[in-house]
């Protein structure tokens, strides 16, 4: 199952932020960083019999290398995308 709730917070001017309960804008709060506000990703496996080692490894091997890390936005526009061939191409 795959869920949403909502845009981030900040990417919202902050006048529409009244449009949100205030147990979204609290949350948000919580965990707001300074650069990113409260854009966030979470992910939750359950199954039994789950390889929790398995899929940490797996999810590790996606992070960026500490030199590709330190290469900051204008690097990160070079790496290779892996979704490149799972998209069809815009015309």
């Amino acid at each position: 199952m795959v869920e949403e709730c909502g845009p981030w917070l900040a990417s919202l001017p902050d006048a529409s932020w009244e449009l949100y309960p205030p147990q979204r804008r609290a949350a948000a709060a919580l965990d707001w960083d300074p650069v990113h506000g409260d854009r966030v990703q979470q992910l939750c496996f359950t199954a039994e019999g789950l390889d929790a080692d398995g899929i940490v490894e797996l999810l590790d091997s996606c992070l960026l290398t500490d030199e590709e890390l330190a290469s900051g936005e204008e690097g990160w526009k070079h790496l290779p995308d892996a979704f490149d061939d799972m998209l069809d191409p815009v015309a």
